[in-house]
């Protein structure tokens, strides 16, 4: 008979399982992007220090939302939308907590009017040292909300998503989380959705392609982009897509530089 190990469930993880539970109850709608990063992959290359691509996913969709805000909307109590002038981006940041790998969540105010040299800067400083995001200052209040029943727990979390100026502070109007870090060649991935607009940056991979008649490689990053149904349309979502993949494949936020 083979061996086996039982531990406690973490306690940390009743807040993921009670988010998963909240953001079943909406109506979300899915898409899998694949955009050509080739100009932009060789124009971070060419910076010092080298900004991350995920950094550069950030900078790009601040602007693609400032362009069609609608699909960082939020919907109150009162069914009214809020749209707020701010992009604030929650990124999940891997950090070592106590020895451990930790994927900690960090809200990157105003992503719409910060260059990408500033977002990958506070993405590293945060990285360097976790203490230094507002989130670390929540620990203690995390810890008292992990002790209500879990009925209660999944409740609040679903009402959350309802109070916009509340969930603005404590996760960002847009959420992104990059799996692509993690290894190589393309894929994408689902989760599910906290902010209206969410997405998760997938893996990059070089294939063959053809521009101006020619068949030359070019690099494709892979994007899973999740929209609330309940508050976006499928036409402002279009219009975002279509215009998040133009300043990715241009490399616009480049020429802020």
């Amino acid at each position: 008979m083979s061996g086996y190990q039982i531990e406690p469930f973490p306690r940390s993880r009743r807040i993921v399982v009670d988010t998963g539970r909240a953001a079943a109850k909406r109506h979300t709608v899915f898409g899998l992007v694949e955009v050509d990063i080739t100009l932009a992959q060789s124009s971070l290359g060419e910076l010092e220090p080298r900004p991350s691509l995920t950094s550069f996913v950030v900078a790009s969709t601040g602007r693609a939302v400032t362009a069609i805000p609608a699909v960082h909307a939020l919907r109150d109590l009162r069914q009214r939308l809020i749209t707020f002038d701010d992009v604030d981006i929650n990124v999940m940041i891997e950090v070592e907590l106590e020895g451990r790998s930790f994927p900690m969540n960090h809200v990157i105010r105003r992503c719409n009017s910060k260059t990408l040299q500033e977002i990958d800067t506070e993405i590293r400083a945060v990285k360097a040292a976790p203490q230094t995001s507002p989130t670390m200052g929540l620990t203690g209040k995390a810890r008292a909300f992990l002790h209500l029943p879990g009925f209660i727990r999944y409740r609040l979390i679903g009402l959350l998503h309802r109070l916009p100026h509340r969930q603005r502070e404590l996760v960002g109007t847009v959420g992104i989380s990059s799996v692509g870090m993690f290894g190589r060649g393309g894929g994408w991935g689902l989760g599910f959705p906290v902010q209206t607009l969410s997405m998760i940056v997938g893996g990059t991979v070089e294939r063959p392609a053809f521009v101006d008649g020619r068949v030359t490689p070019r690099t494709y990053l892979d994007l899973s982009l999740a929209f609330d149904h309940d508050v976006v349309d499928g036409a402002p979502a279009s219009r975002f897509v279509a215009k998040l993949r133009d300043l990715l494949e241009t490399a616009a936020v480049l020429a802020e530089v």
